[in-house]
């Protein structure tokens, strides 16, 4: 479902900010559970390691949890 859409430097947020920029979607706890899992949840496409600090791109994101099935 990814397209070639260019990532811009905007699109990448430090992990632990999630929670704060989207208090509607996370949980502190929720995202922190979510983060460990993200092997095994379908989100570890989204996240990018650089040097010590592990940042997600939003968009790639929103495109995991979109591909997720509805309960």
């Amino acid at each position: 479902m990814s397209s070639n859409t260019s990532v811009t430097l905007d699109d990448l947020v430090p992990e632990k900010q999630i929670p704060e920029k989207y208090p509607h979607l996370y949980t502190k706890e929720s995202w922190r559970w979510a983060v460990a899992q993200r092997k095994h949840n379908g989100l570890a496409r989204a996240f990018r390691k650089i040097g010590k600090n592990v940042f997600v791109n939003v968009v790639i994101l929103a495109e995991c949890m979109d591909e997720q099935p509805a309960d």
